[in-house]
Order: C-alpha cells, then sequence, then structure tokens
C-alpha cells in the first residue's frame, strides 16, 4: 500500500486504481471541475514533487482516482463512462455516479 503525505494528510491508493484514461488539456480540466462539482466535499489535491494530481474527499484517506502529469494517464477504479461521461455528460451521469456519494 503507497501512502503520500499531501497538505498534513495521508492519501491512500491501496491498488485501486486498476483502469486508466488518456486525458490532457481541456479534457483534464473539465474533468476536475465536474469532480468538485459532484459533491461539496470533492477536493483536488496536486503533489509536485511526484506529478501526480488526486481526488479525494475532504476527511477521506482514499482516493477516488490519480492523475499521472508525466503521462497525462488518469488511473481509476470505477466504468469508463461514468469517468468520462463527467466531461460531456454530466447531468447524466451525475445523477448515481460513484463519486457524488
Amino acid at each position: 500500500m503507497k501512502y503520500v503525505k499531501l497538505f498534513e494528510q495521508f492519501i491512500s491508493e491501496s491498488g485501486i486504481f486498476n483502469t486508466w484514461t488518456e486525458l490532457i488539456g481541456s479534457d483534464l480540466t473539465d474533468f476536475m471541475n465536474a469532480y468538485k462539482k459532484l459533491h461539496k466535499d470533492n477536493q483536488i489535491i496536486k503533489d509536485k514533487k511526484n506529478e501526480f494530481i488526486y481526488g479525494v474527499r475532504k476527511g477521506q484517506k482514499e482516493a477516488h482516482w490519480k492523475y499521472d502529469e508525466a503521462d497525462g494517464q488518469l488511473h481509476h477504479s470505477e466504468k469508463e463512462r461514468d469517468v468520462l461521461g463527467l466531461i460531456n455528460f454530466y447531468n447524466m451521469v451525475s445523477k448515481n455516479h460513484p463519486w457524488s456519494k
């Protein structure tokens, strides 16, 4: 299990990221904005040392996803339609999205 210390809290990756999707540019920005909109406590934390960006729920230690800036890959454990749907079909996928609960 890998832990990353960010802003005085520990984020656990625990091997849950079994899927990855390539995201770059405005798609990444749109994805991160939609992720924050899913739940009021969803936040994005950047680990500049390791070039990773994490999507986490405030107060929790498990990250929902991890973005590797070096290779442009978004690592996650959800269905592709739920993750990529946040970019262009937010209203359809946000209703029962796993990251909104």
